[in-house]
């Protein structure tokens, strides 16, 4: 079967106007040219594509059954002519990204980037943002998504969206309910990042607000076992949320009501200074478009009456839902 694009266009034409007449004008064509056309698909297809009634054309059961195609491949011809495939990237590109985003959303913006740009060859590392950033100013990687804004004049960090860390704990551990301070954090058993990192660095200021210093507390620079060291009771953490979601919706886990509130953190995308160009804002674009896909970012920014368990309605139900229908 070679049918071709301007037969299914005289065919999808005038079966939506009605009349020859209607789709020559609207495709700037002779009315015999169109008939031409539909003629050629109907050999082409061995069905009978219309039939005349009323000095009009009405759609036959089987040319309503190859509409529904001919109306696909036209609107898939539309998207391929609206794309420049002389500017698809391609080549080896050597991404860093946090341990967060690396369990949430870097199969999502894999995906994406192999049916958007199938030329290209990933290298991934997955480390803090200090590490990361480092390895930026040194040439080792062309890209990174992290929390940690980049101070160095030949790293370009650009925000993408905000995160959210929380004091949680497994259901059965053994922390009162009601407001949770610094006071009572210190008599826990705690798990964080070593420093320098950004989970560390919230969990100090968090503590140093309520006039509390502690190195009394296990390090560890896995968040996957952080987590599995808090669902087993060992210990409590600040972890970020988006890798929470789940146990928090089964039940498994709850957030704390810390008190003072730890603040949203500042997500970004950098790279070097010397290479932002159009392919680094298509990657941006592909990277924020699927973290906010999977819910990585916080849907709003929070205002300052607000107490940890305020979110927790919200973050249930975005577990419970899953990624917006649509994402990668």
């Amino acid at each position: 079967m070679r049918f071709t694009l301007s037969q299914l266009q005289a065919f999808a034409c005038t079966a939506r106007l009605g009349t020859v007449h209607a789709a020559a004008k609207h495709l700037s064509l002779t009315q015999p040219a169109v008939s031409n056309r539909i003629r050629e698909l109907e050999d082409q297809m061995s069905i009978k594509l219309f039939e005349r009634h009323n000095q009009r054309l009405q759609v036959t059961q089987a040319g309503r059954n190859a509409l529904v195609y001919a109306e696909r491949v036209l609107a898939s011809a539309q998207e391929m002519a609206r794309m420049d495939l002389t500017d698809s990237i391609s080549g080896l590109i050597r991404i860093g990204v946090d341990e967060s985003c690396a369990i949430v959303g870097m199969p999502h913006i894999l995906r994406d980037l192999k049916e958007t740009h199938p030329g290209v060859r990933v290298d991934l590392k997955v480390g803090g943002g200090a590490e990361l950033l480092e390895k930026i100013n040194h040439g080792e990687l062309d890209m990174a998504l992290h929390t940690g804004r980049s101070d160095q004049a030949n790293v370009t960090s650009l925000f993408l969206g905000w995160t959210e860390h929380q004091w949680v704990a497994a259901r059965d551990a053994a922390v009162l309910p009601g407001p949770f301070t610094p006071e009572q954090a210190i008599t826990q058993r705690i798990v964080c990042n070593p420093p320098p990192s950004t989970l560390n660095d919230s969990m100090a200021k968090w503590l140093k607000s309520g006039g509390f210093e502690t190195e009394e507390f296990s390090r560890c620079n896995s968040l996957s076992l952080m987590l599995s060291l808090v669902l087993s009771c060992h210990a409590i953490a600040v972890l970020p949320v988006s890798i929470v979601r789940e146990h928090l919706a089964s039940g498994a886990m709850r957030v704390l009501d810390s008190q003072p509130l730890l603040p949203a953190v500042a997500y970004y995308l950098s790279f070097p200074a010397h290479h932002h160009s159009a392919t680094t804002a298509r990657l941006r674009d592909i990277a924020q478009r699927n973290l906010a896909l999977t819910r990585f970012f916080l849907p709003e920014v929070r205002t300052a009456g607000q107490t940890a368990l305020d979110t927790l309605p919200l973050l249930v139900r975005q577990a419970e839902e899953g990624p917006e229908e649509g994402s990668a």
